[in-house]
């Protein structure tokens, strides 16, 4: 366990570092936005996939240690691979900017949690319309619970297969609970 002089030498540290790189963490987090919001509008998803070796190796590995919303966004974009590389639609389809990404995003995240925390009949209602009326792939769906979400149990997978299941194949809802069960073990 870290002592309060290392832990406030770490803080100091990195301050220090988001005072030194402050221009370059700006600038690589609005090249983000801008490459986000160019590629959508244009519908070109190898544009957009050209950002994650940007954000992991490139100059965007500044937006990405210091704006959280770059790790969100670099989700994203790693779910639209899994989904162009297993030929599903794309979560940023319908999006043709990097707010209408992160909206689409945050909602679906929202909708999940108000299902899971389950606090009243009229907030599942609204979370299970949303969800069903804006539907997205399996991969999206295991990937956002799998990282955003904590504490799933199966009543949870359960419900959310049966959202998408007028609009997942048997095929992918059996995908679904398989990266489930690889991930957690089995299910609970």
């Amino acid at each position: 366990m870290k002592t309060i002089t290392e832990l406030t030498e770490e803080a100091e540290n990195y301050f220090t570092q988001i005072d030194t790189h402050a221009e370059d963490i700006q600038s690589s987090y609005q090249h983000i936005i801008s490459v986000l919001d160019d590629a959508l509008s244009r519908q070109d998803g190898e544009a957009l996939l050209q950002l994650i070796p940007y954000i992991e190796q490139g100059d965007g590995r500044f937006a990405f240690q210091h704006v959280g919303k770059t790790h969100r966004f670099h989700r994203m974009l790693h779910i639209i691979r899994l989904e162009a590389a297993f030929h599903q639609s794309l979560f940023s389809e319908g999006c043709t900017s990097a707010r209408e990404l992160w909206e689409k995003y945050s909602l679906t995240l929202f909708a999940m949690r108000r299902l899971l925390f389950c606090l009243s009949e009229e907030s599942m209602a609204e979370a299970v319309h949303y969800l069903h009326n804006r539907p997205i792939s399996y991969l999206a769906a295991f990937t956002i619970m799998q990282n955003e979400l904590p504490a799933l149990n199966k009543a949870f997978y359960e419900t959310l297969a049966q959202i998408y299941e007028e609009i997942w194949s048997t095929e992918e809802i059996r995908q679904f609970y398989s990266l489930i069960s690889s991930a957690q073990g089995g299910l609970e």
